[in-house]
C-alpha cells in the first residue's frame, strides 16, 4: 500500500514523496506536528487525570501522572454539588443568543453589501476593516459607559445577555466573511429569481440560505465556542448570582472551600461542551476554514 499516494491538495504531491530529500521533509513536518498535538493535548489530560486524585496525591513530589485510584463518581460529586448545571443554562442561553445574534445581524449585513450594495457599500467596507484594525482595548471603556448608561435614553444593560448579544450582533470579521461567501453566488441564480418577481428577502431566504448553510454553520460553532469561553464581560457587566457563567464561575472558585481536585474536575466541566461541539461538527470546522474565500 502506498501511503504516498493521490497526494494532489497538499504543499507536497505523490510526485514529489518519490523523491528521498522530500519524504524526509514530510517526517520531519509529521513529527512536528505530532509534538504540537501533544503540547496542546498533553494539559487537557493532566486536568482530567488531577482530578481523581486525592489531595495528597495531587501535591506529592515526585508527582504521578496516573491517578493511584479512579473514582468516577467523583465526577457526580462535583456536579451535583457545584451546582453545575446552574452555570451551563446560563452559559448555553447567552451562547445560543450570541448565535442567533451572530448569524442573523452579520448573516444580512453581509447579503447587504455583497448583493443589494447600498450607496456608500466601498465606504462601509473601509470602515470595516478599520475597526477590524483597531486594538479592542480601544473599545473596552465606550462600551462599558455606554452598557452601563445608554447616551441619552439613560438605562442600564448590565446584568442582563443583551451587551453580550449586541457584541456578537457587531462581529466585523463574520460580517467580512459572509461577503465574500454570498460573493461567491452565481449571479444568474438571483438574476433568475427577480425575473420571477422575487424580493430581496424571498431571494435571501429561498436561495441564497439554502446555499449557504456551510458558512452558516461555520460561524455559528465558532460563535457557540467563543461564547461558551466568556469571561471578561461578564465579569464585568454580570453580578447576579442566577446569571453566572461558566468561565465567571471558574474564577471563583479561588476564594471557594473546594479542594484543588474538585476544582480541576470543575475544569473538565467547562471545556466539555467545546470539545463535544468539536467532535460533533470537526469536518465542517475544519471544512469551513477557507468557506469565505471559495468562489461557487
Amino acid at each position: 500500500m502506498n501511503l504516498f499516494a493521490n497526494m494532489d491538495r497538499g504543499i507536497l504531491t505523490t510526485a514529489d514523496m518519490k523523491q528521498k530529500k522530500y519524504k524526509i521533509l514530510y517526517l520531519i513536518m509529521f513529527l512536528f506536528l505530532l509534538v504540537y498535538c501533544a503540547v496542546c493535548f498533553f494539559p487537557v489530560v493532566w486536568i482530567l487525570l488531577s482530578g481523581f486524585k486525592d489531595v495528597k496525591e495531587m501535591y506529592a513530589v515526585p508527582a504521578s501522572f496516573l491517578p493511584h485510584k479512579l473514582e468516577l463518581s467523583k465526577l457526580v460529586k462535583v456536579w451535583t454539588e457545584m451546582k453545575f448545571y446552574k452555570y451551563y443554562i446560563s452559559t448555553f442561553t447567552m451562547a445560543l443568543g450570541s448565535v442567533a445574534a451572530d448569524v442573523i445581524v452579520c448573516g444580512l449585513a453581509g447579503y447587504s453589501l455583497s448583493r443589494l450594495k447600498p450607496k456608500g457599500t466601498k465606504l462601509i467596507l473601509a470602515v470595516l476593516f478599520w475597526i477590524m484594525l483597531m486594538p479592542g482595548t480601544m473599545r473596552t471603556v465606550p462600551l462599558y459607559m455606554i452598557f452601563t448608561d445608554f447616551p441619552h435614553l439613560h438605562f442600564d444593560m448590565s446584568n442582563s445577555f443583551w451587551p453580550i448579544w449586541i457584541m456578537a450582533a457587531a462581529n466585523v470579521f463574520d460580517i467580512i466573511l459572509f461577503k465574500n461567501f454570498f460573493d461567491g453566488i452565481s449571479k444568474a441564480l438571483i438574476e433568475a429569481a427577480q425575473v420571477d418577481g422575487a424580493g430581496n428577502l424571498q431571494i435571501f431566504f429561498r436561495i441564497i440560505l439554502p446555499l449557504s448553510v456551510p458558512i452558516f454553520m461555520t460561524v455559528s460553532i465558532f460563535a457557540f465556542n467563543g461564547s461558551v469561553g466568556q469571561y471578561f464581560w461578564p465579569y464585568l457587566l454580570i453580578s447576579k448570582q442566577n446569571l453566572t457563567v461558566l468561565g465567571v464561575q471558574l474564577f471563583n472558585l479561588k476564594s471557594s472551600p473546594y479542594t484543588m481536585d474538585y476544582q480541576m474536575l470543575a475544569l473538565l466541566f467547562s471545556i466539555l461542551p467545546q470539545v463535544i461541539v468539536f467532535a460533533i461538527f470537526q469536518k465542517k470546522i475544519i471544512g469551513g476554514v477557507n468557506v469565505g474565500g471559495v468562489k461557487g
